[in-house]
């Protein structure tokens, strides 16, 4: 192996194959122009495509004799055999047109599939088709002293099996040489017959001279084809005048081809990096012209401002008037944007709704260039809260303006948008119709958000092995204490962060899609412990709530999935208590009223949790299959015997006359309980009777309790 590295050179018998390599190429592509142009003819096809095959040949036996490592060899001579075996059909295809008896579709399919065997034996065998094992690799001197590497292996017979059917191939195609000689077309039989025999000869110089006797001589299989070219020039010459013409003609289309080519790719760039729509420059081109202020910026020492700006009403004009409408807004926006721009800015458009407006030259100092970018803000927020007349409409469009200072010092393109979107992000929080400029405390913001979300996909995923989330239970009881049932809350421990808050990961679970997964998985622990507690005889009461986000109830196979769970968790649906919110209902309540009667008609209780807090409407009310109406902890909170609230009372009213159970949260003093009572509420929970306990803690509060209430039992039935 250190020979070979040590002498293969580039020499004349490299050159050579090179050079047929390159002019089987040029004829590969003369006569595939000239067969396409002859209305695909098989003839000049098939030889364009042999022509191909043999400049494979010759260039990879030129790489393999300069090869340095036996590895690079062996590829090469791998890429040899495929070069052969892949020209089979095509020699076949070429001899049988050329001599007027083509073969049939069956025989060429049975010889291309043969030779696919070849070609797959060859790409997975170590050895390639050849060799059974290559055993090493040497430098081999040429007569006039050029230096080329050469493989060792034990030969494979599938190797001779490929030199047999060569030798097949071209016993072959002499007899149609043969025939066609006989038929009288003697000089291209005989021109093709003095093809064959170069190539023949060429095949047997290297299986009986080179291969069985081991001379040092090199192979010219790859140099036989140049007849070839010959033959094909010959026969084709009665045809030159005509082509010379034809060549006339594409002279003048190309000419003008690449005039059009010119004037495509000088409006293919315009396109790359400017709107369609508006002509403004696109995201790419924004991108490009903060990274050209920033260095400008680091030379004068100086602030930029790049500007995001999110159109907060354009969905609902897109959607109400239609597509047409709001690209002419779009248009009428970069027109009003361009106006209220300073002379020295740049406008761009990110796509959608939002444009982007890039400030340079700002002051030095950082708190004058975010006041003076924030100023320029307000009047771009100003210019375009406006009314715009588009197509006889005369529409209100606001925009929210996120603003983000860069230098020379923190001036990369893509994370100056990054933080003016963050800051966007906080105006539109806010209410919209607003500009903030972004603060670093926003990245840190944003960072703890983007750890959460990771965090609770990480948790979500790892469900069926070791979670980090844990239900705790809290119990319901009547006013004379007797257990109702029991909430179970969903706690979740970040591995670095600590408890997260539900109100926090509830909302990005929602947003990200995990809400289904992770609601799945409380339904599924909740009906475990009711299993679990069963078979201890651990009486927590009639029933186990479940609290149901939102997108939960949206989804479409909510209501089996969910029966699902149940039904094969072995629990009825009766001792499911399903929580919903008042928001479940804002969007789509004809849908949400069909999904709760088909969980109430499965059998699950249904409540409604936080009834006052949202949108309350007694009409719907009336109209839902619910069970249990729970009075926020809001309303608990300033519960005094000696003052009513008007509506915890109201809520209680509104419970018993639609027959519903009333449950008051965030029960927490004695005081609260028994104004409760008085309003005739049903059931209380919260911290005065049990704060939410883990499963094990919770059944051991409820065994503590039972054992310390049986003696009063005992006495209420002697009563």
């Amino acid at each position: 192996m250190g020979e070979a590295a040590a002498h293969a050179v580039f020499g004349y018998y490299t050159a050579a194959l090179v050079a047929t390599a390159c002019i089987a190429v040029t004829s590969s592509i003369q006569f595939i122009l000239i067969g396409l142009r002859q209305q695909r003819d098989r003839l000049y096809l098939s030889y364009a495509m042999l022509c191909l095959c043999i400049a494979g040949l010759a260039f990879f036996n030129a790489l393999l004799g300069l090869a340095q490592t036996q590895t690079h060899a062996v590829e090469m001579l791998r890429a040899m055999c495929t070069s052969a075996a892949v020209s089979f059909p095509f020699f076949f295809t070429f001899v049988g047109c050329y001599t007027g008896r083509p073969l049939r579709r069956r025989v060429l399919l049975i010889i291309s599939a043969v030779c696919l065997g070849f070609l797959l034996v060859n790409l997975f065998s170590p050895g390639t088709m050849l060799f059974s094992r290559i055993s090493g690799m040497q430098s081999a001197e040429l007569p006039w002293g050029e230096w080329l590497t050469k493989l060792n292996g034990i030969p494979s017979p599938l190797g001779w099996a490929f030199h047999l059917l060569t030798y097949i191939a071209f016993a072959w195609a002499l007899a149609m040489v043969a025939l066609q000689f006989r038929r009288g077309e003697r000089v291209p039989a005989l021109l093709l017959g003095l093809c064959l025999a170069v190539q023949f000869a060429a095949l047997l110089w290297g299986d009986l001279v080179i291969d069985l006797m081991g001379m040092p001589y090199p192979y010219v299989d790859a140099f036989s084809f140049l007849p070839f070219v010959l033959l094909m020039g010959l026969s084709m010459a009665s045809q030159l005048h005509q082509r010379t013409l034809q060549l006339e003609q594409t002279t003048r289309y190309l000419r003008a081809e690449a005039q059009t080519r010119e004037q495509a790719e000088l409006s293919l760039r315009h396109l790359a990096y400017h709107d369609v729509l508006t002509g403004l420059p696109n995201r790419l081109r924004v991108l490009e012209l903060i990274a050209g202020m920033a260095a400008d910026a680091r030379q004068s020492r100086g602030h930029c401002a790049a500007m995001v700006i999110d159109l907060d009403n354009f969905k609902t004009i897109n959607d109400a008037l239609g597509h047409h409408v709001g690209d002419r807004m779009l248009e009428a926006v970069a027109d009003r944007l361009l106006a209220a721009a300073p002379p020295e800015s740049a406008l761009g458009r990110l796509g959608g709704d939002e444009f982007a407006v890039m400030v340079a030259d700002l002051p030095a100092d950082a708190e004058l260039a975010g006041a003076q970018a924030q100023q320029i803000a307000q009047d771009v927020r100003a210019r375009l809260a406006a009314p715009i007349s588009v197509d006889s409409n005369v529409l209100s469009v606001g925009a929210s303006v996120g603003v983000a200072l860069f230098s020379g010092r923190d001036g990369d393109a893509p994370d100056v948008i990054r933080r003016a979107d963050i800051a966007l992000y906080r105006a539109k929080a806010a209410g919209r119709n607003a500009v903030r400029l972004f603060e670093p405390q926003m990245q840190s913001v944003a960072d703890e958000r983007l750890e959460l979300e990771r965090g609770l996909r990480a948790a979500v995923e790892n469900l069926g092995s070791e979670s980090s989330f844990q239900l705790h239970f809290q119990p319901q009881t009547s006013m004379g204490g007797r257990l109702m049932g029991a909430e179970s809350l969903l706690r979740w421990r970040h591995p670095t962060l600590g408890d997260v808050p539900p109100d926090v990961f509830i909302p990005i679970a929602e947003e990200t899609g995990l809400i289904h997964a992770l609601g799945a998985w409380v339904i599924s622990e909740a009906c475990a412990r009711i299993r679990d507690w069963d078979a201890r005889r651990v009486d927590f009461g009639e029933h186990l709530a479940v609290n149901v986000s939102p997108w939960q109830l949206a989804h479409p196979e909510f209501v089996d999935r969910t029966e699902k769970l149940v039904r094969e968790a072995g629990v009825q649906p009766g001792r499911i208590t399903l929580e919903l919110t008042e928001s479940a209902l804002l969007h789509g309540f004809e849908a949400a009223l069909q999904t709760m009667y088909a969980l109430a008609g499965i059998g699950f209780r249904l409540a409604l949790d936080d009834f006052g807090t949202g949108y309350s409407s007694l009409s719907y009310l009336s109209q839902l299959p619910l069970h249990e109406l729970k009075i926020d902890r809001s309303f608990i909170c300033g519960l005094r015997p000696e003052a009513h609230s008007p509506l915890a009372s109201f809520i209680v009213d509104v419970g018993r006359r639609l027959g519903m159970t009333t449950i008051a949260e965030g029960v927490e003093s004695e005081s609260q309980r028994a104004t409760l009572e008085t309003l005739g509420c049903d059931g209380l929970q919260g911290y005065l009777i049990c704060p939410p306990l883990p499963a094990d803690a919770f059944a051991a509060w409820l065994e503590q309790r039972e054992n310390a209430a049986r003696p009063v039992r005992v006495d209420e039935r002697e009563r």
